[in-house]
């Protein structure tokens, strides 16, 4: 297995700093006698060998390191120092969006936070979760339509999914008039995102975790470039438990999880400033005792 790594260190550049070895999560890298970094080989990938981090790549200071043919120079580089601040900014501004405009989001960019989504964490670094996205307003819509048209007819003979009953539905329906814009289940919005992945076996739990840590990434980056998003799990559950054939539609296999999907787009309305919010005893800190 070590072979396909295909791990390569530039003797020129190495400074013999052993930081790609202290950051190996396999431990499969050591340091030879002459001191620079060298492979051990291991059976598979994960748990009994090397986890595919690309760590190793990242952490050396000279770019002596490469590994599976990916040359260091080709990486981004590291945000700048003021990129906390635009953090804070972000994570305190950005709204739910429930209005938005009828209208493809470049695909380019689409394209853009897709090839950023490939660096999502998951447990293991086991890269199991996939992604479905419609960037289509047209393909959207047909979605929309036969999944609609479903839901419907059956809250008029008082089918709803699991955590939906009569009352939810009401609100749900009189919503259409304002905030949803005449879409009760996806607000209207012309693209979706879904992280999904099979939920089996051992870490079937954990595959749940890591699909939300993805929803969760992409609606932070979409609304980094000025898109509009909601976290929807409604139409989820519509999907799951009365309209099983747009999972089918979406290639999405049925035995896959797929609990949040987020809607997004270029918002009708625009925001001006964040909130205000605060959480009175729902924060527990721990920290060093005044003297």
């Amino acid at each position: 297995m070590k072979s396909k790594t295909h791990f390569k260190v530039d003797t020129n550049k190495c400074i013999q700093c052993g930081r790609c070895v202290n950051v190996c999560a396999g431990m499969v890298l050591t340091q030879s006698k002459n001191g620079t970094p060298e492979m051990k080989d291991f059976s598979r990938y994960g748990w009994r060998g090397c986890w595919r981090c690309q760590h190793c790549l990242a952490v050396c200071p000279t770019g002596a390191i490469s590994i599976f043919n990916k040359d260091p120079k080709d990486s981004l580089p590291l945000p700048p120092k003021e990129m906390g601040d635009y953090m804070e900014q972000l994570i305190v501004t950005r709204r739910s969006c429930r209005r938005f405009i009828r209208s493809n989001v470049d695909a380019q960019l689409i394209t853009k936070m897709m090839n950023a989504m490939v660096a999502v964490p998951t447990g293991g670094n086991c890269n199991s979760v996939e992604y479905t996205i419609i960037d289509d307003v047209d393909f959207m819509d047909k979605i929309r339509h036969k999944a609609y048209k479903i839901m419907d007819d059956c809250a008029k003979k008082h089918i709803y999914t699991s955590s939906f009953d009569d009352f939810y539905y009401s609100k749900m329906k009189e919503s259409e008039k304002s905030i949803r814009k005449g879409d009760l289940l996806f607000c209207g919005a012309p693209h979706i995102f879904i992280a999904h992945a099979k939920q089996t076996g051992k870490w079937g739990d954990d595959m749940k975790v890591n699909c939300n840590i993805a929803t969760a990434y992409f609606e932070l980056l979409a609304n980094s470039y000025g898109l509009g998003t909601i976290i929807m799990s409604y139409p989820a559950e519509v999907i799951e438990q009365l309209v099983p054939e747009v999972k089918t539609m979406l290639g999405i296999p049925k035995n896959h999880y797929m609990g949040l999907i987020v809607g997004f787009g270029y918002p009708e309305i625009p925001y001006a400033r964040g909130v205000q919010k605060s959480r009175p005893g729902k924060i527990h800190r721990y920290t060093q005792s005044q003297k």
